[in-house]
């Protein structure tokens, strides 16, 4: 990928050659691009803009110089604050063959009325658009309703659709923050993968991470472990998007819920509408009992075509206190995951499934499940911390 403007020590790219470029900017001012780049396809806008600058900048921004037409994947990195308004809107102008957008880690529609008007002008005039990924992109009320409804009124719409967002241990009110009730409006049907996802942090050795540090500032056990999700009082809506004939996607083969707590009658719901997936991933609210694993597990053999699978458990209260119980851990693991006899059970119905995998909240203090189908065989088992798999097919 090239640097645009160059100043590497290595032989710059050829522009004629290139078929990406990455940007770095210290203000909203973009360089003019040689005519030799007419055949760019990708661009990457990177800021490195310096925080005690940022707000001065937004107030205005110079005219962005004529870009290649011919760039069809776009991403935007860590504009904290958005963009001075107006900005996006020429910049979706120079633009009109975008079909790939991805945005990380920003404040995509700024931090005022008229730049998130300037954030929805840029899906307005985005009119090809068919892959959109937010990666840690937070945003003012409504923005995400309002693209939603553009969006659906297009007879092409996405087909892509991937918001991640990056889970931080020491943010009291992060998942406040996140848009849950806005977010299925952009669940469309001429979806093929729909990621709605919640990631544990990196891990990191550094005493001094905030992540590591309790409420009281004492070193968290085990560091940053595993996930917090969203509320399933926040499930229906998202229900209704992935099963309502107006919005539903018609071939949905990848689907990843996690960030949501859905309820198993909620997942058997959606997979009963999408019998064709091949790869799920989802957070469940679970009870620690036998029958809340048995109809975890009849719902997902109504989905025959499925090849991988990921149960992110997200335990009541009961459970939670099973499960920290030393005395009761091994068997309360065993009822609520998946031993190889239920995976032989499970792959009778869905006889392309080769990987299942089971946690709670996406951390290994309280055990695991993992399986993997070798030659016909399931191997792996369920794991308690400290301990090896206590069972393997």
């Amino acid at each position: 990928m090239a640097t645009l403007p160059d100043t590497a020590v290595e032989k710059p790219v050829n522009p004629a050659l290139a078929k990406g470029a990455q940007i770095p900017l210290q203000t909203f001012t973009l360089p003019t691009f040689p005519p030799e780049a007419t055949g760019l396809k990708a661009l990457t806008l990177t800021s490195d803009i310096k925080l005690d600058e940022y707000s001065s900048l937004l107030k205005n921004f110079v005219t962005i110089p004529q870009l290649p037409p011919s760039i069809e994947s776009l991403t935007l990195e860590l504009f904290s604050l958005g963009y001075p308004p107006g900005f996006l809107n020429a910049l979706s102008q120079q633009l009109p063959n975008i079909k790939s957008l991805v945005l990380y880690s920003q404040l995509f529609a700024g931090i005022t009325a008229e730049s998130q008007k300037d954030a929805v002008r840029f899906f307005e005039n985005a009119e090809q658009l068919r892959a959109l990924h937010l990666l840690d992109v937070f945003s003012r009320p409504h923005f995400f309703e309002a693209i939603g409804k553009l969006l659906a009124g297009r007879e092409k719409g996405l087909m892509f659709l991937e918001v991640n967002y990056t889970f931080r241990h020491e943010d009291e009110e992060f998942l406040a923050r996140i848009p849950a009730s806005e977010l299925p409006s952009l669940i469309a049907p001429g979806m093929i993968s729909c990621v709605l996802n919640i990631s544990p942090p990196d891990v990191t050795n550094d005493p001094d991470d905030p992540s590591n540090l309790t409420e009281n500032g004492e070193e968290r056990p085990g560091g940053k472990q595993g996930v917090n999700v969203l509320n399933k009082t926040l499930a229906p809506s998202l229900v209704e998007a992935l099963t309502a004939d107006v919005t539903a996607p018609k071939n949905l083969k990848v689907l990843n819920t996690t960030l949501y707590t859905l309820g198993v009658e909620q997942l058997r719901t959606i997979v009963s509408k999408h019998k064709g997936l091949l790869l799920l991933n989802a957070t469940i609210y679970l009870e620690p009992t036998e029958e809340c694993k048995k109809s975890l597990l009849d719902a997902l053999a109504v989905c025959q075509e499925l090849e991988q699978v990921e149960i992110v458990g997200n335990p009541s209260l009961d459970f939670f206190m099973a499960m920290s119980n030393p005395r009761r851990q091994a068997p309360t693991l065993q009822m609520v995951l998946p031993s190889a006899d239920d995976m032989k059970s499970l792959s009778a119905s869905c006889k392309k499934l080769n990987k299942f995998s089971a946690t709670v909240l996406r951390s290994t203090t309280l055990g695991t499940a993992q399986w993997s189908r070798v030659g016909g065989n399931w191997e792996g088992g369920i794991t308690s911390p400290g301990q090896p798999p206590e069972a393997s097919g």
